[in-house]
């Protein structure tokens, strides 16, 4: 045998930091893309991306629903 192999708990430990990591990555994108939506294109202000992500990391929760509603409402030519 290989000294090499995980055994099954390390395995799985892997694979949920592995799922936590993408979650994260998701969270930071989405979050940056609808504060930075929210604010240039109601707000008319443009801050640096990094600033949106860390806006996005509190307020990601109430910004990614405004901010798709709204930019379906736009795309339809209701706003």
């Amino acid at each position: 045998m290989s000294k090499n192999r995980l055994n099954a708990s390390e395995a799985t430990s892997l694979g949920g930091c592995g799922c936590w990591i993408v979650l994260l990555v998701f969270n930071l994108a989405l979050g940056g893309w609808s504060v930075n939506y929210l604010l240039q294109w109601w707000f008319e202000k443009n801050i640096p991306f990094i600033f949106d992500t860390i806006i996005g990391l509190f307020i990601a929760e109430v910004s990614v629903p405004v901010a798709v509603i709204g930019a379906i409402l736009r795309h339809f030519g209701v706003l």
